[in-house]
């Protein structure tokens, strides 16, 4: 009889020994209880007044939000709260440690010429406000641009090598250059006359479809990427349901922790992107955009970007529409074969017209 209850006995006091553990956690509510008021603040030593207000709305709009981080998950030295003292938790907290998470991350910034400079320069939150950071995927290079790398840098008093510089910042981030990792090419839908990015969502819910289940409607041979006339009747059904976007392309880098190992010398090699086999053309990609800022990629053929369409995107010799160019050859040659006809009518006409107008006398 002893021996048949031990196990429950066993697993009561297992239950006891979880439950205040659960009873001490820390919810993101607690902390807004101050951090939700928009006039908290704090006055630094050097008097200096800051903010200590979170605006829980953009919090749970956030990566984080999305993704049920609590406060305490990162600021980990708060174990509890005391109501009885002026400052409920302790203070000055530590630093938050984002490698707890973002390992990989860490280890590629700790290669770059950021982590070079020491405290003296970037940190994560730097370019991350991490209450309100989202989903960068969805960004276009010049957002992912304006919300880190232009914080510090302007590009415009440097680059003096680059033609056209203010084409070249339009349509590619600057990470492209001046990181590691996979590059591709992503064609985005835009609306020219609103001049932005057409999301992912508004489109599918257009062709009363999932966003995830857009790929596999229109790749009807099924190779896992859209040939030319797929991507074609893709865009003719978004028309049809009413929405006015073409596609607009772009060279970005892809979302991966080696995007934050940032070289100081960048890529002056025109040929990394201006050449048929260059590597970043290789991969061509169809970015829709969820609300959240995650990103469903749809593998497009290469071939695409040479075909008549008028995508918003051409980089020299790399997309270069050979249909265009028989075209203009046709113009040339045209040209060339009309003027010289004419030439040779007119040389071998000229007794005849000496004639005529011996006759006319």
């Amino acid at each position: 009889m002893k021996s048949r209850w031990k196990p429950v006995f066993v697993l009561i006091g297992l239950l006891l020994l979880v439950a205040p553990t659960h009873a001490l956690a820390i919810s993101n509510s607690e902390c807004l209880d101050c951090h939700g008021d928009p006039d908290f603040t704090k006055e630094l030593p050097n008097g200096k007044t800051v903010s200590l207000y979170v605006d829980e709305k953009r919090f749970n709009a956030s990566v984080h939000g999305i993704n049920e981080i609590s406060c305490t998950d990162c600021h980990s030295d708060i174990t509890k709260l005391n109501y009885d003292q002026e400052v409920p938790h302790p203070t000055p907290l530590k630093p938050v440690d984002c490698s707890q998470c973002h390992e990989d991350e860490e280890d590629a910034f700790k290669s770059s010429v950021h982590a070079d400079l020491g405290e003296d320069g970037p940190s994560c939150k730097t370019c991350h406000n991490p209450h309100y950071t989202k989903y960068l995927s969805a960004s276009t290079g010049r957002q992912r641009n304006e919300k880190s790398c232009l914080k510090c840098h302007n590009p415009k008093e440097s680059h003096d090598f680059l033609p056209a510089k203010g084409l070249h910042f339009e349509a590619m981030g600057c990470s492209v250059c001046h990181s590691k990792g996979e590059k591709a090419v992503r064609l985005n839908f835009y609306s020219a006359v609103k001049d932005r990015v057409v999301p992912g969502e508004k489109i599918a819910k257009a062709l009363g479809v999932d966003i995830e289940s857009i790929a596999k409607k229109y790749d009807k041979n099924g190779d896992g990427k859209l040939e030319t006339s797929e991507v074609l009747s893709l865009l003719k059904d978004v028309k049809v349901h009413g929405i006015r976007a073409g596609l607009k392309g772009e060279i970005v880098s892809q979302m991966v922790p080696e995007v934050h190992k940032i070289t100081s010398e960048g890529i002056s090699d025109c040929y990394q992107c201006h050449s048929e086999k260059a590597p970043v053309m290789q991969k061509v990609v169809l970015v829709l955009s969820k609300n959240t800022g995650e990103t469903v990629e749809i593998p497009v053929d290469k071939a695409f970007l040479k075909s008549i369409y008028p995508v918003r995107f051409y980089t020299l010799d790399s997309s270069r529409v050979p249909l265009l160019d028989i075209i203009g050859a046709l113009i040339v040659l045209g040209g060339i074969g009309f003027a010289g006809g004419h030439c040779t009518i007119r040389i071998l006409t000229i007794p005849l017209r000496k004639r005529r107008k011996e006759g006319q006398r």
